[in-house]
């Protein structure tokens, strides 16, 4: 498999084993968890740069991490390499979420402010009590803005473009 024939994204990486059973520990950003748990494929990135296809059989959760065990690898012995390789999947068959969207899509896309016009790219995301908060480099700075309407106006994935109307308080008062 070749970057070529697939646009894969990225979802997480491998940062340990658990049990003796062969269950990788993958940590994930929360938005592409929904995209691990429900590709029937997980493609992951060898030190010598092809992609080993495999098999989800068993996922679960443990400490904030994914657990996932592959068909062919039940065994620690058989996944012990693979701790520090990224984790992708093949976006194309994964359930869209209406609205919604997830953090692969969304990770580096463009952001244009209502009355601003381009003010950077969405480099992060993190959660609060009450939602999500998207984090934009750019001109301005580091701008925080709420992940909710109405601040967030919509999101083209053709053009990888986060429209939104940022609150005049939330942008650094030296510009």
């Amino acid at each position: 498999m070749t970057d070529a024939q697939v646009q894969l994204a990225l979802v997480g990486r491998v940062v340990g084993t658990h049990g003796l059973r062969g269950d990788l520990k993958i940590r994930s950003h929360p938005e592409n968890q929904p995209a691990l748990l429900a590709a029937s494929r997980l493609y992951v990135k060898r030190d010598e740069g092809g992609y080993l296809c495999l098999e989800p059989v068993r996922t679960g959760q443990a400490r904030g991490n994914l657990l996932v065990r592959f068909r062919g690898h039940e065994h620690i012995s058989k996944v012990e390499a693979l701790v520090g390789s990224h984790v992708y999947v093949d976006p194309q068959p994964l359930r869209r979420l209406g609205d919604e969207h997830y953090w692969f899509d969304l990770e580096g896309a463009e952001v244009i402010d209502r009355e601003r016009g381009a003010i950077g790219r969405l480099v992060d995301m993190f959660r609060t009590a009450a939602h999500g908060i998207y984090v934009i480099n750019g001109d301005y700075g580091e701008v925080l803005i709420p992940a909710v309407e109405p601040f967030v106006l919509g999101f083209d994935r053709e053009q990888h473009v986060l429209r939104v109307d940022v609150p005049p308080g939330l942008y650094p008062d030296a510009l």
